[in-house]
């Protein structure tokens, strides 16, 4: 095997089992998951993670339903879920 950090492989470049503290990802181990990936721990796999749009603009300010001036209220702005995780276990951010 010539992957680095690997303790078992299917052929000479595609890792199966990386060294204890490492991820695998793609016949690869690695320290972290690579961006857009999320450590599932339970395997020390890299699987794809979830993946988030812009924020909106902010919203109006506005208090118990109403629109309101600059201080005691409220402002939102959102983001939508643009590729939901490969696994129910890594929550998209809020």
């Amino acid at each position: 095997c010539r992957i680095e950090n690997c303790d078992s492989c299917f052929s000479r470049d595609f890792c199966t089992k990386c060294k204890t503290g490492f991820y695998s990802h793609r016949g690869r181990c690695f320290r972290g998951c690579p961006a857009g990936f999320a450590p599932l721990e339970e395997l020390m796999e890299c699987v794809e993670g979830c993946e988030v749009g812009q924020w909106s603009e902010w919203g109006t300010c506005s208090r118990n339903n109403k629109t309101c001036g600059f201080k005691w209220g409220l402002e939102t702005r959102t983001r939508q879920i643009v590729k939901k995780p490969a696994k129910d276990t890594i929550p998209c951010p809020t």
